[in-house]
């Protein structure tokens, strides 16, 4: 059966990969322009190394050489030294007016070249064609290209921003479009529950003052039977409203849960349960539904004969409570599907009992239910855990 959270699972999957495919694509089509760009920059400090070495070998230089490189290069930050690396000139450098600053933001500036790319050597030759000195040209990129660089990060971190947003908007909306759901139903079903109940307790009185039954064990049946649905009305009360906490012996309270379950299930289901009778605040109403959902779910995995041990234990800073039956378990696959509202492996059944448990757990008591393993005929594990 496919459930709604598996078609929002899928429409997340679409989603986020069409994201990183856009993503991608933004960055990748950034770094060939950027490259472009980069060399293009290289190109026009190499044509203006070229230029220095021209003047500085006295050679003359042709004006349209010249008006190319003055065009060229207007926001490429450059530094002109000698061999020594020590500062002639410098071209695009924005610094103070106060010498001993303009110094230092030169000297920051060059510090900063010399860890980005190779400097341009430039070879200085006499009127003989002979080398006698030689400069070197430090340049980075210029502001244009290096807005260029960070801006698809930018823009992939904005939309990764209202991406997220619209997901949270939509992820909110959902499950408080769900909570009104379970309110609403829980409070229309307790409703429901409310009015035959009260008429099938009068008439119950009304049976017991006139002494109509001459079995009164019959009585007592119909009580216990009255109770029972008294305590489900109780239930679905909880569930749409904020229900009361306090604390409880958890062992006892699990014996009470399935006192009433208990005798009417096959004698071939031996049950048993261990540990300690830990105290812990719970909404008694919920937590029983809890059990008692648990409880029926091993008995159906199991079916005429077999095991039921309910171990509870202290660890660390955590109750565990323990479910384990030797049924026909569950599918790997299926360990968080089992919790989802509509999810079943039954011919018959609406798929919410695991849904309402999960609920009451981590909505109403901050815990955590999960499958901590399963092997078929032989061991599943149904976990609760409460933080201390």
């Amino acid at each position: 059966m496919i459930t709604l959270k598996e078609n929002h699972e899928k429409i997340k999957w679409v989603v986020s990969i069409t994201t990183i495919l856009f993503i991608g694509s933004l960055i990748f089509f950034s770094i060939k322009i950027i490259s472009e760009i980069k060399e293009r920059e290289i190109a026009s400090i190499k044509r203006y190394a070229n230029f220095l070495q021209y003047i500085s070998s006295n050679k003359e230089s042709p004006d349209y050489y010249i008006d190319d490189i003055i065009i060229d290069n207007n926001n490429i930050p450059v530094i002109i030294t000698d061999e020594n690396y020590k500062i002639i000139d410098h071209k695009n450098i924005i610094y103070s007016d106060n010498e001993a600053k303009k110094y230092q933001i030169l000297k920051n500036t060059l510090s900063s070249m010399k860890n980005g790319y190779e400097p341009i050597e430039v070879l200085i030759y006499d009127s003989h064609n002979i080398i006698i000195n030689k400069q070197f040209v430090f340049y980075k990129n210029s502001e244009i290209l290096d807005l260029i660089i960070l801006a698809p990060y930018y823009l992939s971190f904005f939309i990764l921003i209202i991406l997220i947003s619209i997901y949270l908007i939509f992820y909110y909306s959902n499950a408080s479009e769900k909570d009104r759901l379970w309110t609403g139903l829980a409070k229309e079903t307790a409703h429901q529950l409310g009015t035959p109940l009260s008429s099938l307790i009068a008439w119950k009185e009304y049976i017991k003052s006139k002494n109509i039954l001459k079995d009164k064990s019959i009585i007592v049946e119909i009580e216990k039977d009255l109770e029972r649905l008294k305590i489900i009305t109780d239930r679905f009360s909880n569930i749409g409203s904020k229900p009361i906490i306090k604390e409880e012996e958890l062992k006892n309270l699990i014996n009470n849960s399935i006192k009433y379950l208990k005798k009417r299930i096959s004698k071939n289901i031996l049950f048993t349960i261990q540990g300690e009778n830990i105290l812990y605040s719970v909404n008694k109403e919920l937590f029983s539904w809890v059990i008692e959902n648990l409880f029926k779910n091993s008995i159906d995995a199991i079916g005429e004969s077999g095991k039921i041990k309910i171990v509870l234990h202290k660890k660390s800073n955590k109750i565990l409570i323990d479910f384990i039956d030797n049924g026909t378990g569950i599918k790997n696959s299926n360990f968080r599907k089992i919790f989802d509202p509509g999810f079943t492996t039954k011919k018959r059944g609406w798929g919410l009992g695991l849904a309402l448990v999960h609920r009451i757990i981590t909505n109403y008591h901050n815990g955590k239910i999960f499958v901590l393993k399963s092997i078929k005929n032989i061991e599943t594990i149904i976990r609760i855990e409460f933080k201390l």
